[in-house]
């Protein structure tokens, strides 16, 4: 009996299980979440579980077990007040957010604040130097650092690595399944498709109560290396119309098979930056919301996937499997995601897909033998359906078929029969799962003229390849040819529309610079057009690498390991303009690609005029989706003309220069104040929507020549201090200094009386 206790116990501690701890409820407030662990925030998962102080500051916050004040910080932006507290178990309980310390906290802080000079502070404490008791008050909720009053409330393990309270002991009422809006699939390389494109596409759901899941609303066809991503959030009863939590468990099913599982229990602060690779950074970027992948990707050593590896839970549709993944066959195939949360409620999405590739129709051709015309074209289809030959004498408004049609083992097709005057003609396949590709020709005169204009590329760039979608103004007689020199293979010109060609064109590590895509085609009158698409393709590798502009005026540096996996970067000047309130100094460029997150931030480096004048004002600055633009950095390049900038993925940059001093509005005392508080709160609302307020020592408050520690809430948009000692009676001085990131100052002064 005690040898089947003792497996008990294992089991359960190996399934990631935790023990509910008899701790504390960590504050004096009705408790109900308004987030969870390890939902996503820029660069960083949640550490803790945010609790609802129900719109209100000055809750008592509580030590959940006896134990020592470890550490103390304050800082406008961050946790802001923050009380560490060491467990006599070890573990490490965070309360964040505070609007005041305990009295035995603030008078440490406060004098090591008139120490400094400064409000922001990092203090360390020794075993027993502040002892604290199960229950004891260590301060009060609020709002610093933070634009919402709550409380940000962690639970650490010895080696000071978050765990998900939900299952340590602070668990809320949770009733609630988790919702599912949207499945996902993701091509993983240049091979693979999901419904016949190299993007990722979502997939709806409808949730159908008699079979209590979800269903998708589509049956995509996958064909190479497929991952599977989902859009979910969970709810819980005291805040279920507020807030949306990040799910606790998901689980993908192919086949009724489980091929990979994520379980949010803990993870390290040095693994921050990798959330994203847990959720899909293309989607992310391309503002289709947060997904959750399903698959572990290269670089990702989160703690979270227990025995999945690297490669795990990515589909290999219709190909072999390496080892890692998932094999699908031809045909349908099943795919369950089932995600839950903490109290254990479940939800599963059911989406079924069809491996298959789209039969591709290549190389058709029509030439004239007398009155004939012989058709020609490959067909790559393992076992294709149905095969015809079509004429159209209206300009492909309308197809008849003619026969017959002649398939060898090879897919070749051909077909011979009289021809007519200013006819074109279609091969087309279709496979036995409906899926259709086709090729137009056309005879075609000796070549008799080049017209301009024939074609219209457009490129669209990958990681490690680019798609070139084509468009004819024109029907042409044949399959526009794409030749590259840096290519040892091409894909195959396949044909998507009347007018509309595509081709894929892989980038080659061993060329690096501006190369060139040469297109051409002739249309079915003889009239020849050629286009030339400019590709630069520089490759970034484990090892670092420098991707520069054509011009040179704009640059990337990476060092060893700050990318996960090796790609392409390129950089090319963005038409466009500055802000309106900001001069843009040379040119705006895109750096690409911009669905790329990097392992560490990496330094952008545009450069000015040499004669320019005020290079102390620029600054480096980012192009948001929306339209803003966002300053980044401005870290001078000496003997360069140049400023730097770190970032963590890239996007359109530009130098902007910045003019504009800070607003600076004394607010109390009013203009002209007598007051009889000896200690009056003093105030200051201060901003700059340009370069920003940086840094808080970029903030000076001084008292009749004396500087005070002033308290600087960004959120408000406010500055606040209050003297440290009374006041004597008679008339002081206050004077507030702001200075942005790029050195421009703003300043207020006001007198006021003391009674």
């Amino acid at each position: 009996m005690r040898a089947i206790l003792l497996v008990w116990v294992l089991c359960l501690a190996n399934s990631g299980i935790a023990e509910s701890r008899d701790y504390h409820w960590p504050m004096a407030a009705p408790p109900a979440l308004t987030s969870s662990f390890g939902e996503y925030r820029p660069r960083r998962f949640h550490a803790g579980l945010d609790f609802k102080t129900w719109g209100k500051e000055g809750y008592p916050v509580l030590a959940v077990e006896n134990g020592y004040v470890w550490r103390v910080r304050t800082s406008p932006w961050g946790y802001g007040k923050v009380v560490y507290i060491r467990l006599k178990d070890g573990r490490t309980a965070v309360y964040a957010h505070l609007s005041g310390f305990a009295a035995k906290v603030k008078a440490v802080v406060e004098a090591e604040q008139e120490r400094r000079g400064f409000y922001s502070v990092n203090l360390f404490f020794k075993p027993n130097q502040i002892n604290v008791k199960r229950g004891e008050t260590l301060g009060y909720s609020g709002s610093t650092g933070s634009g919402v009053p709550h409380l940000h409330f962690e639970i650490r393990d010895r080696n000071q690595r978050p765990l998900n309270g939900l299952l340590h002991g602070f668990e809320v009422k949770d009733t609630v399944a988790p919702t599912l809006q949207s499945l996902a699939l993701i091509p993983m390389d240049a091979e693979s498709r999901v419904s016949d494109k190299t993007d990722p596409e979502t997939i709806g759901v409808n949730w159908r109560p008699e079979q209590k899941r979800y269903v998708a609303r589509s049956v995509p066809m996958i064909a190479g290396r497929i991952g599977v991503s989902v859009k979910t959030y969970d709810r819980a009863d005291a805040s279920v119309l507020s807030n949306r939590f990040a799910p606790y468990r998901l689980r993908l099913y192919v086949n009724d098979r489980e091929v990979f599982e994520t379980t949010y229990t803990v993870f390290a602060y040095s693994q921050v930056n990798q959330v994203d690779l847990d959720r899909n950074f293309v989607l992310k970027q391309r503002g289709a919301g947060l997904y959750h992948n399903l698959y572990r990707s290269a670089g990702n050593q989160l703690p979270m996937y227990g025995k999945y590896k690297v490669g795990d839970g990515i589909l290999h549709a219709g190909i072999p499997s390496p080892g890692r993944g998932a094999a699908l066959n031809p045909g349908r195939n099943r795919i369950r995601v089932v995600v839950e949360d903490a109290a254990g409620n479940r939800s599963r999405a059911d989406l079924e897909v069809i491996v298959n590739s789209v039969p591709r129709v290549l190389d058709a051709s029509a030439e004239l033998n007398g009155d004939s015309v012989r058709v020609r074209a490959r067909v790559r289809d393992e076992n294709p359906k149905h095969i015809v030959v079509e004429r159209s004498s209206n300009g492909g408004r309308s197809w008849r078929p003619v026969s017959p049609v002649e398939l060898d083992a090879l897919g070749r097709v051909r077909a011979a029969f009289l021809h007519a005057p200013e006819a074109v003609y279609r091969v087309r396949a279709r496979d036995r799962f409906g899926s259709e590709g086709f090729q137009v020709c056309a005879p075609a005169p000796p070549h008799s003229d080049t017209k301009p204009g024939l074609l219209e590329c457009d490129v669209r760039n990958y990681p490690d390849f680019a798609v070139l979608k084509i468009v004819s103004k024109r029907l042409l007689s044949a399959p526009p040819e794409v030749t590259a020199n840096w290519l040892a293979k091409g894909d195959e010109v396949i044909q998507r529309s009347l007018y509309g060609y595509e081709t894929v064109l892989r980038f080659n590590p061993d060329v690096q610079g501006d190369v060139a895509a040469v297109i051409s085609a002739v249309d079915r009158h003889g009239s020849t057009g050629r286009s030339v698409v400019h590709l630069a393709q520089t490759p970034v590798r484990q090892s670092g690498g420098v991707v520069r502009s054509p011009d040179g005026k704009a640059e990337a540096r990476f060092d060893a390991d700050d990318v996960y996996r090796p790609f392409f970067g390129r950089i090319a000047v963005a038409p466009g303009k500055g802000a309106k309130r900001l001069t843009m100094v040379g040119t705006r460029y895109r750096f690409g690609p911009e669905d790329v997150p990097f392992r560490r931030k990496v330094e952008v480096v545009l450069r000015y005029p040499a004669d320019f004048s005020r290079p102390e004002q620029l600054g480096i600055y980012r192009l948001t989706r929306g339209g803003a633009w966002v300053f980044v950095g401005n870290r001078p390049v000496r003997g360069r003309h140049a400023v730097a900038a770190q970032v963590a993925s890239f996007s359109t940059y530009a130098l902007l220069l910045d003019e504009t001093p800070p607003r600076v509005r004394i607010r109390r005392p009013e203009p002209r104040a007598k007051v009889s508080d000896r200690r009056p709160v003093l105030i200051a609302t201060i901003g700059d929507r340009e370069s920003g307020i940086r840094l808080e020592e970029d903030i000076l408050m001084h008292l009749n020549g004396k500087r005070l520690i002033a308290e600087y809430d960004p959120e408000a948009g406010q500055v606040k201090a209050r003297p440290r000692q009374p006041l004597p009676a008679g008339i002081h001085k206050l004077e507030v200094v702001v200075s942005d990131a790029c050195g421009n100052r703003g300043r207020a002064v006001r007198s006021f009386t003391v009674r």
